[in-house]
């Protein structure tokens, strides 16, 4: 039975108490590429120059990201919540509209790699080709994730995520941004978590 007073035991939503909570739930082997690092990494450079770029690198002990090398999902976690409270220090929506923000330069990064575009060629605008591909696309960003697509209807779908764990307003600015590049008009996500490890998409479009 639900303690009917879980929720306001939860910390803060992007305070440093839910991050070390996230934090101590990676597996050890949790690992993300470059150039998802990178990404963040360009928004910090927006908000606070190139002196808080470097101030982000020296804080996770490392010079630069390679984009298809992989590095510990700790790290990225850690850079991922100091770029959104460098963007929108306040409310808690605040925050999640910066991680939006985020989810949408990740996407934007990984679209113009090689394998982005790959990807953005086979699916030519169809929003059901798209859907089926995310998959393959996640694989590629984060290791160790299991995602599973089935189809609501002749304009949606829902994606399960398994074992992903960055923020679901982050990744709903990912999805968003990836449909928009496709030219799939009306995208719309909510998200919801369907387990301890788990979470669900719902996308729809038209």
């Amino acid at each position: 039975m639900k303690d009917p007073n879980a929720r306001r035991h939860s910390p803060p939503h992007g305070s440093e108490e839910e991050l070390r909570g996230l934090l101590s739930s990676l597996p050890a082997t949790a690992a993300v590429r470059g150039m998802l690092f990178n990404a963040v990494l360009e928004v910090v450079r927006q908000r606070g120059g190139e002196a808080a770029v470097h101030q982000c690198l020296a804080a996770l002990g490392e010079k630069k990201f390679l984009d298809f090398f992989s590095y510990p999902s700790s790290k990225y976690l850690e850079v991922l919540y100091s770029a959104a409270r460098m963007r929108t220090p306040g409310a808690p929506e605040d925050f999640e509209t910066a991680l939006r923000h985020l989810g949408q330069q990740s996407a934007a990064n990984f679209l113009v790699s090689a394998v982005g575009r790959t990807l953005l060629v086979l699916v030519q605008g169809d929003p059901h080709r798209l859907l089926n591909s995310l998959p393959w696309a996640i694989q590629v960003g984060v290791s160790g994730v299991e995602v599973a697509v089935r189809l609501t209807g002749p304009w949606s779908g829902v994606l399960t995520v398994q074992h992903d764990f960055s923020p679901r307003p982050y990744v709903e600015g990912g999805f968003l941004a990836t449909f928009e590049a496709a030219k799939v008009k009306g995208a719309r996500v909510r998200s919801w978590q369907a387990g301890p490890t788990a979470n669900e998409y719902e996308i729809s479009w038209g």
